[in-house]
């Protein structure tokens, strides 16, 4: 009996750069978009002990591919007390053609962090104004530090202003990504940030909207990456109503679960007047047509960035180990 392949962390890390990742993460917006990705709805499992736990279970097939791929990604707020990361989680490869499991990817999570990294970074672009004034950062958890890097990185911007509802975790997050070469200052209310950046990204777990529409600032691009499972809120849903353009990852789950959806059951819009961020990204929606648009881009995360990030590291380890 041939032996599951299990994949660490490190050799996971070792095999791709960001380039790769960016490049597969848009890949799999534009194919998700086109309707080349087969993905049913995630599950999403939330915990009553602890109240803070959450499990997500994403699964798809790109049309075409050898593979498919089920994730597995959980996230814990309160990991941090116990001096553990605050998310983990698998991929499991298998085979399209036999549903046989092909490898265990133990990624630990990171993963789905750094693809969801890669996700914000292409929806900012998506939407960013011609001169970025700063990127606000709404958060300071790791995926507020990672959303920062990475878009500072794809748009060849150093300005960074963050909120965090604690001011040493604040205080922390300036000095950390000073560190990192970036040039970072904080805010103390959520409407300072909004008043010094056109370019923002929320990144928390806020049950009710922090990102109001009477401070946002004309020519101001929104990427809203916190709200993945209902219950939570970080706009202010007459955004929407005022916004020139929305984006989203996918309609239905952006609807189900994201920011999107507390505009549309509000009856403030139709869920027509979004538009797909992968095609955005092909070029073949606007997204951004007037310098002073206020525009959105809402995401949720999905399966298809999983099976991109999964697929290219079992493609490249399996040609190293001569098992292709």
């Amino acid at each position: 009996m041939n032996t599951l392949p299990i994949i660490t962390l490190d050799e996971i890390q070792a095999c791709l750069s960001e380039d790769d990742i960016l490049s597969a993460v848009k890949t799999a917006l534009i194919s998700h978009g086109r309707g080349g990705v087969n993905s049913p709805p995630p599950g999403i499992l939330e915990l009553d002990n602890p109240a803070v736990g959450e499990c997500h279970i994403k699964y798809g097939h790109q049309k075409g591919a050898d593979t498919f791929v089920v994730k597995i990604a959980s996230g814990f707020r309160n990991n941090g007390n116990l001096g553990l990361s605050p998310n983990s989680g698998m991929m499991l490869v298998l085979s399209a053609q036999t549903g046989a499991p092909v490898c265990v990817l133990d990624d630990q999570g990171w993963l789905t962090d750094i693809r969801t990294a890669a996700a914000g970074a292409l929806a900012a672009q998506a939407g960013a104004p011609d001169k970025v004034s700063a990127v606000g950062i709404i958060g300071t958890g790791e995926q507020a530090r990672l959303q920062a890097h990475w878009t500072c990185r794809l748009l060849g911007l150093k300005s960074i202003v963050v909120y965090g509802r604690n001011p040493e975790q604040a205080t922390k997050y300036v000095t950390d990504m000073t560190a990192q070469g970036y040039d970072v200052s904080s805010a103390s209310e959520v409407k300072e940030l909004l008043g010094q950046c056109n370019l923002v990204i929320t990144t928390t777990p806020s049950p009710t909207a922090l990102v109001l529409k009477g401070d946002v600032q004309p020519g101001t691009h929104i990427v809203a990456m916190g709200a993945d499972n209902p219950g939570k809120q970080e706009l202010d849903a007459v955004l929407f109503e005022q916004a020139a353009a929305i984006m989203v990852d996918d309609l239905a789950q952006c609807v189900h679960h994201g920011d999107l959806g507390h505009a549309v059951r509000g009856g403030l819009i139709s869920q027509d007047r979004a538009v797909s961020l992968g095609l955005v990204l092909a070029g073949e929606q606007p997204g951004r047509l007037n310098a002073d648009d206020i525009t959105i881009a809402d995401l949720t995360g999905i399966a298809a960035e999983d099976i991109a990030v999964a697929s290219l590291v079992w493609e490249r380890l399996k040609i190293k180990q001569g098992t292709a």
